[in-house]
């Protein structure tokens, strides 16, 4: 029996925490080190390092955080600025500043301080360098048309799974505007190399935003500026600057923006194929444990 990569992954971390801990998929972001600016996040949040909210920032937003023992908001550092967790959901943090405002809607004292997140940090980076690995391992199957500034991201063959691998200079120079075209391929795996600094690059055409993974692997720092991101994103090694807002998870070891961003909860779900290698750390998975993992793929209506 072939398990979802979603459920594998939160079998994996079941066998070293606790099942009230979620997995990385499970985040609509998760970062390594701080966040600083100010974000509406739909799902739920993990912040490893320091949250920094230049105005007020809101989570939960969207009613996304998985069903069960979970927290909208996990903070490993401080938590600074006005801080608002939304449709009932709770937040954990290690200390906060004492003009720190953070507000409860649909909750009474949503708030708890002095919880220790380092273990889950630990945990929650060796997934995405593990996750980052195996997708940078598959073998491209699909092609970047280059016709002017104008870049189509073509797959034709008969796989449910495109996978792209190019270097950011083949994608996002000055005025260029890209297109999804995957044809018969139901998710796309879009593995890019280099670092990235957006100069009015456009994402156009039918994206399907759930079931498009940009995973750039060895980028240090990422400015998307004002480029509205389509399309979940895998950057476990990398600063994110700003973007127009997110239409898909962030997972990235910080992230830093200079106005209001939106992070949507299209949440990239991995393809059941036999062509994607598993990470290393869920190679040795027990069996019966199978139906502990459902409750995570779940999410509130």
């Amino acid at each position: 029996m072939e398990f979802p990569r979603a459920l594998m992954l939160s079998l994996g971390l079941s066998l070293t925490a606790s099942l009230a801990h979620a997995s990385l998929l499970d985040y609509n972001l998760a970062l390594q080190n701080n966040l600083t600016g100010a974000v509406h996040v739909e799902g739920m949040s993990f912040i490893g390092g320091n949250l920094t909210a230049t105005q007020l920032s809101e989570f939960n937003s969207g009613n996304d955080t998985p069903v069960g023992t979970f927290d909208g908001l996990e903070v490993g550092g401080k938590v600074s600025g006005q801080v608002k967790i939304l449709n009932g959901e709770t937040a954990v943090y290690k200390t906060k500043d004492a003009a720190a405002q953070i507000q409860c809607v649909g909750s009474v004292n949503c708030a708890t301080g002095g919880v220790d997140l380092t273990t889950k940090k630990q945990t929650l980076t060796s997934e995405m360098t593990s996750l980052s690995s195996s997708y940078k391992a598959l073998s491209s199957n699909a092609s970047a048309v280059k016709n002017g500034n104008q870049i189509k991201l073509q797959y034709s063959g008969s796989d449910s799974l495109a996978v792209f691998n190019l270097t950011a200079s083949d994608l996002f120079f000055q005025n260029s505007s890209i297109e999804l075209a995957l044809g018969n391929a139901s998710k796309a795996i879009i593995n890019v190399s280099g670092n990235l600094n957006v100069s009015n690059t456009n994402l156009t055409g039918g994206w399907n935003y759930s079931n498009t993974l940009w995973n750039f692997y060895d980028a240090t720092s990422l400015n998307f500026n004002a480029m509205a991101v389509k399309g979940s994103v895998l950057a476990f090694g990398a600063d994110v600057f700003d973007g127009g807002g997110f239409d898909g998870s962030l997972y990235a070891k910080s992230y830093t923006n200079s106005s209001l961003r939106e992070i949507h909860g299209f949440f990239w779900t991995p393809p059941t194929t036999n062509t994607v290698p598993e990470p290393e750390m869920f190679g040795l998975m027990l069996g019966g444990l199978g139906l502990l993992g459902l409750a995570r793929l779940r999410r509130k209506a």
